[in-house]
């Protein structure tokens, strides 16, 4: 057991889901928080919690399959912008919510939905063909871009 541990906590690619899977849950706790706190926005507070469990669910698999499939670059870079889009989720929520609110959350749901398809494109490149993993990829980045369009139209008017 002492042997497998530092193994483990030397893998890059443990490390890059882990932030992925961290920044994720951090953001959709910041959600949480301020959808019990800002009655009249929990609705599309509602939204962001479901693009940021499918996205970042959706990342870390997917940043664990480029990394199987020696394809460090799209793991990495979906990785960062996963992690980049659930941080801005994280601090438009973090004290308390504005209508202004909703535009880092809108490009953090946005990232988020790059960065899934950047893995897309790693397993895809690396496959050669289509399969159910890239066909779920494909169905999440294109519900995370309608996610994205919902809450840019939450934002006010000026």
């Amino acid at each position: 057991m002492t042997d497998v541990l530092p193994a483990r906590l030397k893998s890059a690619r443990g490390w890059l889901v882990g932030a992925v899977v961290g920044t994720g849950a951090g953001a959709w706790l910041a959600v949480a928080w301020a959808s019990a706190r800002e009655l009249e926005f929990s609705g599309r507070l509602g939204v962001v919690g479901i693009a940021l469990t499918l996205g970042s669910a959706e990342v870390a698999y997917l940043v664990w399959r480029n990394w199987a499939l020696d394809q460090r670059g799209p793991g990495k870079a979906a990785a960062a912008g996963a992690s980049v889009g659930s941080l801005l989720v994280l601090g438009a929520t973090f004290g308390g919510v504005k209508g202004e609110g909703f535009v880092p959350m809108a490009m953090g749901v946005g990232l988020l939905g790059a960065a899934t398809a950047i893995g897309l494109l790693g397993v895809y490149r690396a496959t050669g063909k289509s399969t159910a993993g890239t066909m779920t990829a494909m169905v999440v980045v294109l519900a995370l871009a309608y996610f994205a369009s919902v809450l840019w139209a939450a934002v006010p008017q000026a």
